[in-house]
């Protein structure tokens, strides 16, 4: 692990690396289910809709064998307080990757119906660039577990206040839509759930980049406010 020195134990070391490996490529995993999701509600890809909504089952099965492997790890090494908070860490961004997988597997599961109606919305420009937005900020938020950077977790956290503006405004077209057509209220329904998906993957990133804040300043982060959040990131350990 790049924060510590190397232990006695090379396996301990090993261990560690392979926990840090694991995450990442459980996140891959879950970009691709996103990416798989967004392109079958944009571009009608049936095909990637039933990925994204089978592809799930995978995610579960990393969150399982990771768990797994910190528990072990745990019990065998009798870490010291900054190795238990990495595998501490570890465990809680991949309870968010898992959540997040959850709502491309929903994503993907609606777009089979959806994609075909809502192409001649006006608000489908902006909620695909809401997906796109946070397509992004996971992306970067794993570069920024990978390489324990604490400043670019902030920066990235704080580009969910733009998610939470766009999803707002789509939310307010969607609302008029329905007042006007009434007769779409099922469909309308169900683009607002597609919406509040990707509003809550922005809020499980910033959990994720709020963790990366945790685990490389051994600060919690969580309920501070931003201008305290970023006091906390500048200040020296």
């Amino acid at each position: 692990m790049d924060m510590h020195s190397p232990h006695i134990s090379t396996s301990f070391d090993n261990e560690l690396r392979q926990a840090r490996s694991m995450v990442m490529s459980m996140g891959g995993l879950v970009e691709q289910q996103i990416d798989n999701a967004m392109r079958a509600l944009f571009e009608h890809n049936t095909d990637l809709g039933q990925a994204a909504a089978s592809g799930d089952y995978k995610v579960n099965e990393y969150e399982v064998r990771i768990d797994e492997l910190v528990i072990e790890t745990i019990a065998r090494r009798q870490p010291n307080a900054n190795d238990l908070r990495f595998l501490f860490t570890i465990i809680k961004i991949i309870t968010d990757l898992e959540r997040i997988g959850d709502k491309a597997e929903k994503i993907g599961r609606l777009s089979v119906t959806l994609a075909p109606m809502i192409e001649s919305h006006e608000f489908v420009g902006d909620m695909r660039l809401m997906g796109e937005m946070v397509q992004r900020m996971l992306h970067e938020s794993l570069d920024a577990f990978a390489r324990l950077d604490a400043e670019a977790a902030m920066r990235i956290s704080g580009e969910d206040d733009e998610v939470n503006a766009l999803y707002s405004t789509i939310l307010g077209k969607i609302m008029a839509h329905m007042s006007s057509n009434p007769n779409t209220l099922d469909v309308s329904m169900d683009i607002i759930w597609c919406l509040r998906a990707f509003e809550r993957i922005g809020d499980h990133v910033t959990n994720i980049c709020e963790y990366v804040v945790f685990l490389v300043k051994g600060k919690d982060v969580r309920h501070l406010t931003r201008e305290d959040m970023l006091l906390e990131v500048t200040s020296r350990n």
